[in-house]
């Protein structure tokens, strides 16, 4: 493991962070929309996407051969290192599977997977909750699905 860093043992007050809606991508036959969250400036450094990529590339399975193939990240970085949920919706659009990874600042090459089944905190959920409704609302609630408007969602904010 690339990482000693811990997952929910440190003491952290909440105060507001940054959640942000970075631009969509196409990788491996999968659109991935990305969120990032930081406590540290508005918007991670390219360093940290591309920690966050790194990720994406190792979780997601090979898209689905019919229908939508859609995922998204959110990419966190904090004092301590920097998180990444990779979180992709099945087949029959209903389901979402996820993964999380971390890494100290030390190494962000080599994402380890999270230890304790973590999946996600109050920040990363924002995005996530975010997605979720979104999701619904533009694809599931839909016939045909309003995949533009899907894309279009964003958040950007404190929270």
């Amino acid at each position: 493991m690339a990482s000693a860093l811990q997952v929910g043992t440190r003491p952290t007050p909440y105060t507001p962070r940054s959640v942000r809606t970075l631009r969509h991508e196409r990788t491996g036959g999968w659109t991935v929309k990305r969120y990032a969250v930081s406590a540290l400036r508005e918007v991670p450094s390219e360093e940290v996407d591309a920690f966050a990529r790194t990720a994406v590339g190792m979780t997601l399975p090979p898209a689905h051969r019919e229908g939508l193939s859609h995922a998204f990240s959110v990419v966190h970085e904090d004092a301590d290192g920097v998180y990444v949920v990779v979180g992709w919706w099945s087949a029959n659009r209903l389901i979402l599977h996820t993964r999380t990874w971390l890494a100290d600042w030390s190494d962000l090459t080599r994402p380890a997977e999270a230890p304790g089944r973590a999946t996600a905190c109050v920040w990363e959920m924002a995005a996530m909750a975010h997605e979720r409704d979104a999701w619904v609302e533009h694809v599931v609630r839909q016939d045909p699905p309003d995949v533009d408007g899907y894309l279009a969602a964003e958040i950007s904010g404190e929270y």
